[in-house]
């Protein structure tokens, strides 16, 4: 865990840039709050995800001694420019559940959702993982916020994934998300 938090350290020093001037007191709301910053980065933004996810009725699979799960994974983001702050963005993840009970339960999904000036992300689409129902493909539901260091991007998430028999799951995770240079 040291080990990652000083790299995570590290690199951010390696990319850190001067902090943007503040706005003008005569610039406009729009000027102001909704003008997309720019980020000196192209291309989609992805980085490693680490977290806790809720499961409930979990331990009824007979895999599983315990709702609770320790997830890992890798996620993308790809963004299309709306204007004004808003864009559409793409996200697609994959996380690996249950490595806290000597299991590993593969989950992914695919998104489509808005980000609000790279800070408040909401997100829905289909996610695809065993389930103890026996079902497989599930609605998923998320919304982030996100924090920057320097050209890093820190994503605190959280989601929601129903079920029509009562079972859901209600997961945290956090991360680091970087992009390369134009």
């Amino acid at each position: 865990m040291l080990t990652t938090l000083a790299t995570i350290l590290s690199f951010n020093a390696a990319y850190a840039e001067e902090a943007e001037p503040a706005p003008a007191a005569d610039s406009t709301f729009s000027e102001r709050y909704a003008t997309p910053k720019k980020t000196g980065y192209d291309g989609a933004r992805h980085g490693f995800r680490t977290g806790y996810v809720y499961a409930h009725n979990a331990e009824k699979s007979g895999l599983l001694s315990s709702p609770h799960l320790f997830a890992l994974g890798y996620e993308a983001e790809f963004k299309v420019a709306g204007g004004e702050g808003i864009d559409f963005i793409v996200v697609p993840n994959i996380l690996f559940l249950g490595l806290n009970q000597g299991i590993v339960l593969p989950s992914g999904s695919g998104m489509i959702g808005l980000s609000f000036r790279d800070t408040l992300k909401f997100g829905v689409g289909a996610n695809v993982s065993p389930a103890t129902d026996g079902t497989w493909v599930h609605m998923v539901a998320a919304v982030e916020v996100v924090p920057t260091s320097g050209k890093l991007q820190l994503p605190i998430a959280v989601s929601f994934i129903p079920s029509e028999t009562g079972d859901f799951r209600v997961g945290l995770t956090v991360g680091v998300n970087w992009a390369r240079k134009e």
